[in-house]
């Protein structure tokens, strides 16, 4: 048995093997496959009735869940940017070690191994009956090097976990300013400001008197999601819908409705910005 990959971009990864159908399938955190508290999926069948492609959660028809027995906690999805390891058994050798706790569960490819041997607290397991393989899950787009600037406030920039939504705050730090909310934002796909690359702007609108008057209103407040729709404004620029781009630079800004519409220094007033990668 061979070459067992999981899907790394989905919570609930579709797993395949080289080596036909199995009587057990498991999954540990971690980089280590066992029996043990570190179990969060284990289904197994009486024979070797698990079928690939198999999808995390999803219990086969003639098989059960047995992630509780060995004091694992089932997950109903897998965690964001943690590592996991994903192994599969034959029945021959399930039958075998399926009443054993605690054990870590080792694949042996020495010449001559056998197909099952134990040894203290470890089962050693040949290529025959069993393979294995741990990858980081890694959906969402992760975020490094932010360096936040400019006399309006502090933003910062939020690292997607739970969802695929990069979320952006800040906090007022220029002196005088008591509002907390914009009245611009943009988004720029480079290291700093400039008129070509951008993928978001977003002004208020405000039509009081009956003309129309952008960015003359703090109407967004902190904090928000890139690509969000907010109220009382009109999007320029709409955020693409796959979302930031991996390994690319990036520059968030913000002013408030004090601002004068052209500078863009970091001493500038009512305005600030962030840099950041993706990666």
């Amino acid at each position: 048995m061979s070459r067992l990959v999981a899907d790394s971009t989905s919570h609930v990864p579709k797993m395949t093997w080289l080596g036909g159908y199995v009587a057990a399938l498991g999954v540990n955190r971690g980089e280590r496959a066992a029996l043990d508290s570190t179990l969060v999926w284990l289904i197994s069948a009486a024979d070797d009735e698990i079928r690939f492609p198999a999808t995390f959660g999803q219990v086969p028809a003639g098989a059960q869940d047995l992630t509780g027995q060995y004091g694992g906690q089932r997950l109903e999805r897998l965690v964001e940017d943690n590592i996991y390891t994903y192994w599969v058994i034959k029945a021959e050798a399930w039958r075998q070690i399926a009443s054993l706790q605690n054990r870590t569960l080792i694949l042996d490819q020495s010449p001559g191994a056998a197909n099952v041997a134990t040894h203290n607290d470890t089962v050693f397991l040949s290529p025959m009956v069993h393979t294995q393989g741990n990858q980081p899950l890694d959906v969402f787009v992760n975020i490094r090097d932010v360096r936040p600037l400019g006399r309006l406030g502090l933003i910062s920039v939020h690292q997607p976990t739970l969802n695929p939504n990069v979320m952006i705050s800040w906090s007022i730090a220029q002196p005088g300013v008591t509002d907390s909310s914009i009245s611009v934002l943009g988004l720029i796909n480079a290291q700093q400001y400039q008129e070509t690359g951008k993928v978001w702007e977003v002004w208020s609108v405000d039509s009081t008197g009956g003309q129309t008057v952008f960015g003359g209103k703090n109407v967004i407040s902190s904090p928000l999601a890139l690509g969000q729709q907010l109220g009382e404004t009109r999007v320029f620029i709409e955020f693409p819908a796959e979302g930031l781009q991996r390994d690319a630079d990036y520059y968030f800004w913000i002013a408030n409705k004090d601002w004068d519409r052209q500078g863009r220094l970091r001493s500038t007033n009512f305005y600030a910005y962030v840099t950041f990668r993706t990666w």
